[in-house]
């Protein structure tokens, strides 16, 4: 007794390990002296930089930079920042070592508290999440045919996208940007953000190519000695090429970039005026490229001659249903009247916070864009005022299916406009990258053997007569008599092995 057993590969994306690591961010600042006492503090963030990260063995590690900057008012009402890093190294043990995975690392601040302990210190106490994130391809085998002893087998052709690669790449975009001669010069940067944007991507052999552009928002106290502030906006174009080996031009690819760093620099023009901003960055891109394969899984087995161990198990293959870019207009009114508004100081945004949910055929994400904005009230003192403009976006997909989705949403533009009933009118534009995966589940063959000891089946040749019910499939019925689809379907000329109404059938059973 010998069964031959045909397997098949299949690429697969493992997720080894996906958890935060938290930061702890403590620390006492007192100003220098060149900084004017602090009347009122209006505003503390920490922006996160991850200058290296990397596995070694079992252990993943991120060195990054948390840029503290306070933003406070002093006697005279006057607005100034004062910024200081505050290094990090963090590690995250891994369950073995992985080869060829690829590591992402991405820093969040989750809180930042402050208080002034005097006039010239500020105690800081915050958190930041470090997202360890560690991926890679890998080849799974499931059987796809097998022979002899009598086997029958239950197979289902499934369309799925198999897996080529998992790559990342880090790479640099930097700009010198001239304010030019109509603005004020540049003073202290008050806040500094950016959002990469990936216009195109293309797939020839071994590589993939990456064109986008990152847009760039600094906004910084002017230098005219007035309480005031200019914004700076600039889209910085990128191109880069990330090697894979087994991609080709018929991939479909899901790309992820994230801002490992960013800093934006007052530089100095011929006259020694700060009229230019050094504007540097460093992106990582996550590239997961899918080929479209036809597979036929087994998915139920039985011997005519003999008794056999078979085990199975579910199986989850995702298809790639959908990939897309799309934009949408952000708009909201934003109610900060309480506050007495005179004049906007300055406003900043953060990353959308989405949720995601799939209803029928519809793709629903709602939304929230955090915006702090700084007023001068009636009394000429700057106050912050913190609002979230709320979105919603909808997409019809193709048909109902268990759908999957992680969308990036960046935002690519914004702008925010004081009303004179103490409303702000805030709007953005917001650029959606998206690849909506089907997933399909089916318990597949894994194993499958003639148990020993049990003798081949007495076959003793006869004719049984089947009343059938309905709704009932040939290859149960010949499963249940121990004889073969074919042999049932030839008997009864049938031309379908699925039987909706009741009928007679006789089966041939040897």
């Amino acid at each position: 007794m010998s069964i031959e057993l045909t397997s098949r590969s299949i690429g697969l994306a493992e997720t080894y390990f996906d958890n935060f690591i938290e930061q702890g961010v403590d620390c006492d600042i007192t100003l220098p002296d060149y900084c004017p006492d602090i009347m009122r503090i209006l505003r503390c963030t920490v922006h996160n930089c991850i200058s290296n990260s990397k596995i070694i063995g079992d252990r993943a590690t991120a060195d990054g930079n948390a840029k503290i900057r306070i933003v406070y008012a002093d006697e005279k009402n006057k607005v100034f920042c004062y910024e200081q890093d505050y290094p990090f190294s963090k590690y995250a043990e891994l369950s073995s070592a992985y080869d060829n995975a690829v590591l992402v690392c991405n820093a969040k601040t989750e809180y930042v508290n402050c208080r002034a302990v005097s006039k010239r210190r500020v105690d800081v106490h915050g958190v930041v999440s470090l997202h360890f994130t560690v991926k890679s391809g890998r080849q799974d085998t499931v059987i796809s045919d097998a022979c002899g002893d009598g086997i029958q087998l239950k197979k289902k052709g499934l369309d799925i996208d198999d897996v080529s690669s998992v790559v990342s790449k880090t790479f640099e975009v930097s700009q010198v940007e001239n304010v030019g001669e109509t603005n004020s010069g540049i003073g202290k940067v008050l806040d500094a953000s950016a959002a990469p944007i990936l216009n195109e991507s293309k797939l020839i052999k071994g590589k993939i190519l990456l064109k986008g552009e990152l847009c760039v928002r600094v906004v910084y106290c002017a230098d005219s000695g007035e309480n005031e502030t200019c914004t700076l906006c600039t889209n910085i174009p990128f191109n880069e090429i990330i090697e894979a080996a087994s991609v080709t031009d018929e991939c479909r690819v899901d790309v992820k970039l994230f801002v490992n760093s960013l800093t934006a620099e007052p530089k100095t023009d011929n006259d020694g005026e700060y009229r230019y901003m050094n504007i540097n960055s460093e992106l990582c891109a996550l590239v997961t490229a899918y080929s479209k394969q036809s597979i036929k899984v087994i998915t139920d087995a039985y011997s005519t001659d003999t008794d056999i161990d078979a085990k199975y198990r579910p199986v989850e293959f995702a298809c790639v249903s959908h990939t897309f870019r799309d934009t949408l207009i952000c708009k909201d009114s934003l109610d900060v009247s309480s506050f007495s508004p005179q004049k906007l100081y300055a406003f900043t945004t953060s990353s959308p916070q989405t949720k995601c949910r799939f209803d029928g055929d519809k793709m629903i994400v709602s939304g929230k864009v955090p915006v702090s904005l700084v007023v001068i009230d009636a009394e000429g003192v700057p106050v912050l005022c913190e609002r979230e403009a709320e979105f919603e976006y909808t997409r019809t997909l193709d048909g109902n299916a268990d759908y999957s989705c992680t969308p990036q949403f960046e935002l690519s533009g914004c702008s925010c406009n004081l009303m004179g009933d103490g409303k702000a009118d805030f709007k953005a534009e917001i650029c959606i990258s998206a690849v909506v995966f089907r997933t399909v589940r089916e318990k597949v063959l894994t194993s499958l053997e003639a148990m020993e000891g049990t003798g081949r089946k007495q076959k003793k040749p006869a004719l049984v007569i089947y009343f059938c019910q309905g709704n009932e499939s040939v290859w149960d019925i010949a499963r249940k008599y121990n004889t073969t689809v074919d042999e049932i379907m030839q008997e009864n000329e049938l031309s379908v092995d699925y039987l909706e109404n009741k009928t007679m059938l006789m089966i041939p059973v040897k």
